[in-house]
């Protein structure tokens, strides 16, 4: 006669408890280092993103200020156009001088743990009508930094001419 198994024998395959303590507690360290790994990612994204739009502007102010400006500003002869930098954020402005009531004024704010700094006298960009050169240029003053508070900066560099390269 066969004997029947038992559900209870000891020959039942399977994990003891320590294994998976073993595998749970490897999971945790991948899963925390890879959290770790994607904060650091989205910082240089956010430093990237933010170099990316203050260039698209810079050139779109050196656009307006070789052809006249559009919207509110809008008239038939071109205009000095410029970006104002400070700490927190910048401003895009037309004429000769930054006034900070001018309703015509948009202001981009830096994004969160984001900086900017600035080589250029007073903190203004400021490109000549018709030509869009940059006025009153001045080499080795000519710079504008992204910083992020998390780690990584980008450097900004614009020739007298008003052609942007980033470091």
């Amino acid at each position: 006669m066969q004997r029947r198994r038992s559900l209870f024998s000891n020959n039942q395959a399977g994990f003891t408890l320590t294994e998976l303590l073993v595998v749970l507690a490897i999971i945790t360290i991948l899963f925390a280092l890879s959290t770790i790994g994607l904060g650091k990612t989205q910082s240089v994204v956010t430093t990237s993103t933010t170099v990316d739009t203050l260039l698209a502007d810079i050139k779109s102010q050196q656009l307006l200020a070789m052809a006249g400006g559009i919207g509110n500003t809008a008239n038939t002869a071109a205009q000095q156009q410029g970006v104002y930098v400070q700490s927190n954020q910048y401003t895009l402005y037309a004429g000769t001088t930054f006034n900070v009531g001018d309703t015509n004024n948009y202001v981009v704010p830096a994004g969160q743990n984001i900086s900017f700094s600035t080589t250029f006298s007073g903190g203004k960009v400021l490109f000549n009508k018709g030509a869009g050169d940059v006025s009153g240029f001045v080499n080795g003053s000519n710079t504008i930094t992204v910083t992020s508070s998390t780690g990584g900066s980008k450097t900004i560099t614009i020739n007298r001419l008003g052609a942007t390269s980033v470091n």
